[in-house]
């Protein structure tokens, strides 16, 4: 007598958590790239617009959408921006999906913005209030919010796979080479760059470059090289007691100048006032 091969069941995602924030704590706190392990979460952005960066990669995103952040992958808002905007955020372990990694609701490669219908958008939405509500009133409420969470999982899953099923090879090819552009820019983001150079490199036209990368970020690749360039000097000034006129060498800003007014345009201090801040503040 052989036995019957057993059917593998795949476990039931586990509901951790749910955030939400107002656009007036979003507005003076971004929260910046970070990254989490063996958990999965799914950014609702309720109301407002901004940017948002997952992997490499920076995204506009408005009300409506659904952003999907696998485990270990880096995310958050992009910095430099004012971000009003309203959001729920659900966080998992134990999600296991055909084909990936664990806590892994999307490929690596796959656009993690989804564009939900308008009655997903209105039953998400909802969901998301009730959890949250529930969440904070009594913890005897334990086992409803679950379901609803798992729940509000289940149609995230759902509107992952019909994107998968819908992403035209334009939309493939556009993401692709946006991450390219992306990489690049990454890697010689301190070096005297130029759309012209960008463009060249990369054997693409200026007004093609420019256009998809702005539409696709909602910024422009020279903007991006300058955020980059500040996000980098920020961390030279309080982490290194590198003189600040070699941090505006080794980083392209051509000027002590040029430097301490872009510094200030986005940081809004200047960097001396910006590292004599992190110098005297109290060690943890």
């Amino acid at each position: 007598m052989t036995d019957c091969p057993s059917t593998q069941i795949s476990p039931t995602p586990t509901f951790i958590n749910i955030f939400y924030v107002s656009p007036a704590y979003s507005k003076k706190h971004a929260h910046m790239i970070h990254k989490h392990n063996d958990t999965l979460e799914l950014l609702y952005i309720a109301d407002g617009s901004g940017r948002y960066q997952v992997g490499e990669r920076e995204y506009a995103v408005k009300a409506g959408d659904l952003i999907i952040c696998n485990t270990d992958i880096l995310h958050g808002e992009a910095p430099f921006q004012e971000h009003e905007m309203t959001t729920y955020c659900l966080s998992f372990t134990q999600v296991r999906e055909p084909g990936l990694p664990a806590n892994t609701l999307l490929p690596e490669a796959d656009i993690p913005v989804l564009t939900l219908t308008e009655s997903s958008q209105h039953l998400l939405a909802e969901l998301m209030t009730s959890i949250y509500r529930l969440v904070h009133e009594n913890d005897n409420w334990k086992e409803i919010y679950s379901h609803l969470a798992l729940g509000a999982f289940r149609l995230a899953e759902r509107a992952a796979r019909s994107q998968q099923n819908h992403q035209t090879a334009v939309s493939r090819k556009h993401e692709t080479l946006v991450r390219q552009i992306t990489d690049y820019l990454n890697h010689h983001y301190a070096e005297p760059l130029t759309l012209k150079r960008i463009s060249q490199d990369l054997f693409i036209s200026e007004t093609y470059l420019s256009h998809l990368f702005k539409r696709e970020t909602g910024i422009s690749p020279m903007q991006y090289v300058i955020h980059r360039r500040i996000g980098e000097a920020q961390s030279l000034l309080s982490e290194t007691d590198i003189p600040i006129s070699e941090i505006e060498d080794r980083l392209g800003f051509g000027s002590s100048t040029h430097f301490t007014i872009m510094f200030k345009k986005y940081v809004g201090i200047a960097p001396r006032e910006y590292r004599k801040f992190f110098l005297s503040a109290p060690q943890k």
